[in-house]
């Protein structure tokens, strides 16, 4: 795995945090349904399939 492909896998798994802190704190201030789920959607995307999508496509053209 390269660096700049770690760096990218580091700062997508890092926005995913962030998101679901945001969805998290969204949902405890009363926002709208909507607007945290959306958080959350996005911190789903971040979180787990952006890395797998990242880790499949590294590990098949190094394998």
């Amino acid at each position: 795995m390269t660096t700049s492909a770690m760096i990218w896998m580091f700062l997508c798994i890092l926005v995913g945090f962030v998101c679901m802190v945001t969805a998290a704190g969204g949902y405890r201030a009363g926002w709208r349904q909507p607007v945290w789920i959306g958080w959350t959607v996005a911190a789903f995307l971040f979180l787990t399939v952006i890395p797998v999508t990242q880790a499949l496509t590294i590990g098949l053209q190094h394998g």
